[in-house]
């Protein structure tokens, strides 16, 4: 059977030039990366990554050309599949030894799928990337033979002798080496007779010494020995090597056939150590971090996308990322190719507010894995919102002053002539009536504009609040009646008291009032109370028993024009949250569809001077309704 030697796209743990490379997460996988690219896609001796079931998840092509078979075929293939009946035993023993050993290698026979018979050496990494295994697969047929040969017949040997790629030592029972083929020299960098004058174990220190008498001894038992050392160079370059050892037939003397691995080494080396730093970079992130396998199931989380989503570990793992997509809501925006990004939102259920994320979604970040960055943008995004409402706060107190100046003076003398009017028997009193009620929501809009434009001179007192609201009601009883709406008071028993501008906080309470009423036009109740915490905040509850405020709008409530009646300005809302707030007050809104609304105005009791105030003055006195 022959197979076909395939132009295979060349191995990346990720793409260069992805957008994610600022982030040092990012960096530190494409240092892993680069480190293991040239040697899994150049590699002599084939090398797979696998799942601790067997799967083959990445297969280099010297991998295809050791077992003579196309990528697309060996991909099906579990690791250990060509492995000859009588190689079973053995294989089954790695993998119990796997886990607790960390790494194994034997010599296994195999047979090819063309009847070819071959022996190779399985080395076998356990989780050395992530929870793959790394597996390097060496065919060591021709080192055989080249023993066998070797043995043969002096004639042959001098011949394979020279010319192998491999370097060949040959060494006596005292370990001085007798002889050595050029590419033992080339390793070793001596040359041939500088080379006879070493002991074999003039090219060791330290623990290597202990290791190689180790070996020697093996040898003594067992006539043949595989393994690897870090061996020195007369210049001090160390340098690791793979050799196999056989006890000649020659007298005695040995042959050592040796392979440099030192590249391979400092791979898993530093494969290593960039796995640590991955680790501590990914559960240390102040973002939240997820890995996803292609089947959309997070294998792992750390512990900032447990704190932005409420839960726990074992609460996320092994869950399809749709479960907790359900609970946010996202804008995706358009996919690319190493990935796409978005915005979601996200009620945090302990603190009742409303979280803003960004994410980044980066495909293929290791083999059949996506990795999923999230980052609260919460404050970022309300600093956005509040510079926005600034912006045009100011625009339209600009506007608001100059529509203000210019109809407030003709009004006035519109004004005038209507009191002139009253009681005159030659004018329709009924459409006088009706003239004059329009003109004093006209002068309420224009209160407004006064309020938000801040050119009105006010000042700072102190207000009994119970006979404000009596006040208020009354002035709105009316209002109410004309609706079928029964006006409900809650007062406490003390006297509340709290320093503030009077006609500004009238105007607020008396905006959120007509709101409630016009809520409830087929009639209905509203209950306004009037209480005093234990911080000394003045509280103010309007409830209705309207139609109610659909959730996702609440927020938006304040917002210049935006309305919860089909009657007004827009501005009511806006200017009675810029009026609490800068009180040093705020406004709450519970709201339930369906069942009605609750607006509570919550004000401290009094000031601090130069804070709210400016060049405003405190000053008691009474209560005035004007």
């Amino acid at each position: 059977m022959e197979y076909k030697k395939t132009n295979q796209q060349t191995f990346s743990m990720l793409e260069a030039g992805s957008e994610m490379e600022k982030n040092d997460l990012h960096l530190e996988l494409i240092e892993k990366s680069r480190k293991l690219d040239h040697i899994f896609n150049h590699s002599r001796d084939g090398m797979t990554l696998s799942n601790q079931e067997g799967n083959l998840i990445e297969i280099n092509q010297a991998c295809c050309d050791i077992f003579e078979i196309d990528m697309e075929s060996i991909q099906s293939m579990k690791l250990g599949h060509h492995v000859a009946p009588q190689g079973l035993e053995t294989l089954e023993e790695m993998r119990k030894n796997l886990i607790e050993k960390g790494y194994v290698v034997e010599k296994l026979p195999v047979l090819l799928m063309n009847g070819k018979r071959k022996s190779i050496e399985l080395s076998i990494t356990y989780k050395a990337y992530r929870d793959y295994n790394l597996s390097i697969i060496r065919d060591v047929t021709e080192e055989q033979v080249l023993f066998d040969q070797l043995m043969e017949s002096k004639d042959k040997f001098t011949n394979i002798f020279e010319n192998a790629l491999d370097g060949i030592l040959i060494w006596d029972k005292d370990r001085m080496i007798v002889d050595a083929n050029p590419a033992a020299c080339q390793i070793f960098k001596v040359s041939l007779n500088e080379m006879k004058t070493y002991n074999l174990f003039d090219f060791l220190e330290g623990v290597d010494i202990k290791a190689g008498k180790s070996f020697q001894k093996t040898l003594e038992e067992q006539g043949e020995i595989r393994g690897d050392l870090q061996f020195t160079m007369l210049g001090g370059e160390k340098k690791q090597l793979e050799f196999t050892t056989k006890k000649s037939g020659y007298g005695d003397l040995y042959l050592t056939i040796y392979r440099d691995i030192t590249e391979r080494k400092q791979m898993f080396s530093e494969l290593k150590r960039s796995e640590e730093r991955f680790r501590q970079l990914f559960e240390r992130a102040l973002d939240g971090m997820a890995i996803l396998n292609e089947k959309g199931i997070i294998v792992k989380v750390n512990g900032a996308f447990c704190d932005l989503f409420q839960l726990k570990e074992n609460e996320v793992v092994d869950k399809h990322y749709s479960s907790l997509e359900k609970e946010c809501d996202i804008v995706w925006d358009h996919p690319a190719e190493l990935g796409r990004s978005g915005e979601g939102k996200i009620m945090n259920e302990q603190t009742g507010v409303v979280q803003t994320f960004s994410f980044t979604l980066s495909y293929h970040i290791y083999p059949q894995h996506h990795l999923v960055i999230i980052r609260d943008v919460t404050q970022i995004k309300d600093a956005e919102e509040h510079l926005r409402k600034t912006e045009t706060s100011h625009v339209l107190g600009d506007l608001a002053a100059g529509v203000a100046h210019e109809i407030r003076n003709p009004l006035s003398t519109v004004k005038g002539f209507l009191q002139m009017l009253d009681g005159n028997e030659a004018v329709n009193q009924e459409l006088l009536k009706v003239v004059g009620e329009e003109m004093e929501q006209l002068e309420e809009t224009i209160n407004e504009f006064l309020l938000l434009s801040k050119r009105e001179f006010v000042s700072y007192e102190t207000v009994h609040m119970n006979q404000l609201m009596r006040d208020l009601i009354e002035r709105l009883s009316k209002k109410a009646a004309e609706y079928s709406i029964d006006i409900i008071e809650v007062y406490s028993h003390t006297d509340i008291q709290c320093v503030c501008i009077s006609s500004h906080i009238k105007q607020v309470i008396t905006n959120i009032m007509n709101n409630g009423i016009e809520a409830m036009p087929h009639g209905g109740q509203l209950r306004i109370s009037l209480l005093e915490n234990k911080e000394k905040e003045v509280i103010v509850e309007v409830e209705d028993q309207g139609m109610g405020i659909p959730k996702h709008l609440i927020n938006r409530l304040g917002e210049p024009y935006y309305q919860t009646s089909e009657k007004g300005t827009g501005l009511g809302l806006m200017v009675s949250y810029k009026v609490i707030k800068e009180h040093g007050g705020r406004i709450e809104v519970t709201s339930h569809e369906g069942e009605g609304t609750v607006f509570r105005i919550i004000l401290p009791s009094s000031q601090k001077l130069g804070s709210n105030q400016e060049n405003q003055e405190v000053k008691s006195g009474r209560n005035e309704i004007d």
